[in-house]
């Protein structure tokens, strides 16, 4: 029987000091700032919620029902006019952007006829020299200045003659000065 008793006992003084050590943890964790911390947002809550119902009254008293519509009626106007200066907004952009791309692909089809332009007289005098037998090889010199100076007028006159990209006329030929 003794043997159990020391047994009880060591069991016993075993959960004192399992508790004690519980304790000192718990005081170690209560001592700690964000425990703190996390406390003292309960107590403002609890503050904040007893509050309420007069901070409920005292807005009702500040708003009453009858100035809500006219608020929300203030709130609808003023989003209404943000919404069409922003359509404003995005519509001068849009047509800002359409004006340059317009400019840009005009700009890109008047060099594109007058290259073309410049490629045609030059395939037409190659070929009026081939039926006449005349070979490239034996082009003079000033044959091929006359010919890019003829290049130059004709793209010229082609600029001239369109009007934003199109065409007002037949192009004469710098070699015939009629239509082509």
């Amino acid at each position: 029987m003794k043997g159990r008793q020391n047994g009880g006992q060591e069991r016993w003084k075993t959960m004192v000091r399992n508790i004690d050590d519980v304790k000192a943890e718990l005081r170690k964790l209560t001592n700690n700032k964000p425990v703190h911390a996390v406390a003292g947002v309960g107590v403002l809550a609890s503050q904040t919620l007893k509050e309420l119902p007069w901070r409920l009254v005292q807005w009702t008293r500040d708003n009453p029902p009858e100035s809500l519509q006219g608020r929300a009626n203030g709130y609808v106007q003023t989003a209404r006019n943000n919404a069409n200066g922003y359509v404003q907004t995005a519509q001068s952009r849009a047509n800002g952007y359409v004006q340059t791309a317009q400019s840009r692909a005009n700009g890109y089809v008047q060099t594109a006829r007058t290259r073309a332009s410049g490629g045609y007289d030059k395939l037409a005098e190659h070929g009026k020299k081939a039926l006449n037998g005349q070979s490239s090889s034996t082009e003079s010199r000033s044959a091929t200045q006359a010919r890019s100076a003829a290049q130059g007028r004709s793209a010229t006159a082609q600029s001239n003659r369109e009007l934003n990209g199109k065409p007002k006329g037949k192009a004469s030929s710098p070699r015939t000065g009629t239509g082509s």
